[in-house]
């Protein structure tokens, strides 16, 4: 059995990758938890991070101890752990931490410039579009007006003189009335009359 100490690569090699493993999950942890847009990505991002921690401890000990696994192998990965929670973790967390408001801080620059250079722009050309669709609507409802007098002040001079002839007492509105009736009680009388009507 290979001596514990026997191989110190091999030991500094586990040491740094229990301390790797931690920096890597408390910075992950830090920037998707501190925003809620994020939060989504946790599940994928814990399980891609299982699965490349141990291909890495896998292939740190192939190259140091080809591949001989052992118990021990999880005691070095948790002393590792364990020198980083007591030196480091305070240090990757306050930079994940300062990551993230310096992400943030620059999309909002981004934003304000955006919307000064993109955003203030279009809002004007819609203001002013409005308002020119609307001085148009306006101008329109003038002209659709001033055509709708023109129209009935035409009408009234053309068709008032004749609106007596439009009359209903007026006698070729009586004789269309009389020939109207007529026309029906003959085609009534005519019905009668035929073979096989009803009487």
């Amino acid at each position: 059995m290979m001596d514990l100490f026997g191989n110190a690569s091999y030991v500094i090699w586990m040491l740094a990758a229990g301390c790797a493993m931690g920096t890597t999950f408390d910075f992950y942890s830090t920037v998707t938890g501190a925003t809620k847009y994020l939060r989504w990505l946790r599940p994928a991002l814990d399980i891609l991070f299982w699965v490349v921690s141990g291909l890495a401890v896998y292939y740190l000990t192939f190259i140091t101890i080809l591949g001989d696994f052992r118990l021990y192998t999880f005691l070095l990965l948790g002393v590792g752990y364990l020198v980083y929670r007591a030196l480091f973790r305070r240090i990757v967390i306050g930079s994940a931490f300062a990551v993230v408001r310096f992400v943030k801080g620059l999309i909002l620059f981004c934003g304000r410039v955006l919307y000064r250079l993109i955003g203030i722009p279009v809002i004007a050309c819609v203001r002013v579009l409005y308002t020119l669709l609307h001085i148009l609507y306006v101008i329109g409802c003038r002209i659709e007006d001033g055509v709708s007098a023109v129209i009935r002040v035409i009408f009234r001079i053309v068709f008032f003189p004749l609106r007596r002839y439009f009359h209903p007492e007026q006698p070729w509105r009586k004789k269309l009335r009389t020939v109207e009736q007529g026309f029906w009680e003959q085609l009534s009388n005519w019905l009668r009359k035929k073979p096989g009507s009803v009487s």
